[in-house]
């Protein structure tokens, strides 16, 4: 199933380079607190992003990683912010003043004359993934200055620069795997490791996010190792969880990470109270409350929150949620959910904050390094009682008109052949060949649906997501991130949001028609758009909730057999098979 996807961006060095320089002269203004250490580790993200976006940049010119004056420029300036980041971590925050100045000498010297092209850093964006724990992981690894370390980009090589300064190692060196994701492969210069190879007690750290589906990135990097005469126990891998690659991996790989020593912390470890403040102190400091208490509802667990027995629950994917949970203090609650480091999770701030004051989401409460706090709301749920359909339309078209005028972005999405792509080779998988020629023959004779302005689409319009309040009206709840999630779709056209209302609440097609126009109110629709929509909508939602269903809990993977059921039906009854 086609489900997951990466959309590039192209950046101009020199702007990202004279934004992360903006940002490391403000570090000084700001006094010693949560505030001042996450302002470092958003520098720290930026840095790692512009830096990590030259490497690839010349890997492209060159088609082998190397390791250039620029390079290694880069290295040592992440290594110089890691450090930054480490003093104020291991100084449970309190540390203040400005950045060396050398620092900031090296950052202005680095040469970003190029575009460079970046995508989204996952751990950072959506999966909780801190840098402080690759502080930590290596502290505790027993490894010291004698290590080379290397960096898997793009995320890695930020991350190994943590790992080399937690252990006093020279700068971290980086390649990016290549070839098919399952099973990649490295394309280095014989000068990369230099000196390393003939250093017979020396360890070798391979840093990176994963691993994924397959772990071929991290058996990429051991495999090169190997061919250049390094032994597998000198071999030393820092992932960023302890469970090993997903189930597309190779006997081989599996065999070859288990056989290396894996250096693991976890974001508990690291702000555990006694280095670091924890996170309920970071809620309490913001929320002005001194008796705050935690309860984790990450992976499925808010559905325990719901007042229906658990039959009733709604279906849930949890290796594709955010983690979150719920702060209690003096008879009041609020969502703490992860937003995003750096840029991402401000952004989001800004869109609960819009969403919010157009009266269509909860109150947001703020930001903490990465965890967006926003007021719980007590009500039911749109899949178990809601308003009149006229009303639940008229609500629709107003939410839905309000995303297309005011989230507009340039930010890119899947292109409609990769969605009619996906839609076909996701039908044929689920329904056979037939059905998947049906569908194909089904996009040729749609007429072309014009260009469409993208914007931040809400993309999960299910009817859980919608509470109803004591007065009858709605409130949309996940509606920040699903348009910049690990996912293919991305950004789109409102258009999308509508094919999804369309299928989620089984909209008659006079009931469309009305929805459409109320949403015409604030935007035109593209009504051929909609329809070439809905089919990939369809066999998107299917691909998504087929792999919910390969849960090993069994009353999840009923849950998710459910709806695929649906949208396999909505596709057949589509089609017309």
């Amino acid at each position: 199933m086609i489900v997951f996807g990466d959309h590039k961006r192209t950046h101009s060095a020199e702007q990202l380079r004279e934004a992360v320089l903006a940002a490391a002269q403000a570090i000084g203004d700001l006094p010693a607190g949560l505030e001042r250490h996450a302002a470092l580790v958003d520098l720290f993200v930026t840095a790692s992003e512009l830096f990590q976006g030259l490497a690839d940049a010349e890997f492209d010119t060159r088609g082998v990683d190397t390791s250039s004056s620029g390079q290694k420029l880069g290295s040592e300036i992440l290594v110089d912010l890691s450090l930054e980041v480490l003093r104020s971590w291991q100084q449970g925050f309190a540390r203040s003043g400005e950045l060396d100045a050398s620092l900031l000498a090296k950052l202005a010297a680095s040469d970003c004359g190029s575009a460079i092209t970046t995508g989204p850093a996952e751990g950072y964006a959506l999966y909780a993934l801190y840098p402080e724990t690759y502080l930590l992981a290596a502290l505790r690894s027993g490894l010291d200055a004698n290590t080379c370390v290397i960096g898997i980009r793009s995320i890695g090589l930020g991350l190994a620069a943590m790992v080399a300064a937690a252990l006093h190692a020279p700068p971290p060196i980086s390649v990016r795997p290549i070839g098919h994701p399952f099973s990649r492969h490295i394309s280095a210069a014989p000068e990369l490791l230099g000196s390393w190879r003939d250093r017979p007690q020396a360890k070798f750290a391979v840093v990176d996010e994963g691993p994924g589906l397959s772990g071929s990135s991290f058996h990429a990097v051991i495999a090169w190792l190997r061919r250049n005469g390094i032994d597998q126990e000198r071999i030393h891998l820092f992932p960023s969880h302890r469970g090993g690659p997903g189930a597309q991996a190779a006997a081989e790989t599996v065999a070859a990470l288990s056989q290396c020593q894996s250096h693991v912390a976890g974001f508990e470890d690291a702000f555990d109270g006694a280095v670091a403040p924890r996170l309920r102190d970071w809620i309490r400091h913001l929320l002005g409350k001194t008796d705050v208490e935690l309860h984790e509802i990450s992976g499925g667990a808010w559905r325990e929150c719901l007042s229906v027995p658990t039959g009733a629950w709604p279906p849930a994917f949890p290796a594709f949620e955010r983690r979150k949970f719920i702060a209690s203090s003096g008879g009041e609650r609020w969502l703490v959910k992860f937003a995003g480091l750096g840029e991402t999770g401000r952004r989001k701030l800004r869109t609960a904050k819009a969403l919010h004051e157009a009266g269509f989401g909860a109150q947001p409460a703020g930001l903490c390094h990465g965890f967006l706090v926003e007021r719980w709301i007590d009500a039911g749920r749109l899949d178990r009682a809601g308003p009149a359909r006229d009303l639940l339309i008229e609500w629709l078209g107003h939410y839905l008109g309000w995303r297309a005028a005011r989230l507009q972005t340039d930010e890119a999405g899947a292109s409609l052949d990769q969605l009619a792509h996906m839609a076909v080779q996701n039908c044929e998988e689920a329904l056979g060949e037939k059905f998947a020629h049906a569908l194909q023959n089904w996009f040729a004779c749609q007429p072309s649906p014009r260009p469409t302005r993208r914007v931040e689409i809400d993309g999960r319009l299910h009817p859980w997501e919608f509470l109803v309040l004591p007065g009858g009206s709605l409130v949309k709840t996940d509606a920040l991130d699903h348009c910049r999630s690990h996912d293919l779709v991305g950004c789109e056209g409102i258009e999308w949001d509508i094919a999804g209302a369309r299928v989620e609440h089984d909209l008659s097609a006079a009931e469309l028609s009305k929805l459409v126009i109320c949403i015409e109110q604030a935007t035109s629709i593209d009504r051929a758009l909609v329809d070439h929509f809905e089919p990939c909508y369809l066999a998107f939602q299917l691909g998504l909730w087929t792999i919910a269903g390969q849960s090993a809990d069994e009353r999840e993977r009923m849950r998710a057999t459910h709806i695929v059921e649906r949208y396999k039906a909505g596709l057949v009854r589509l089609l017309g098979c």
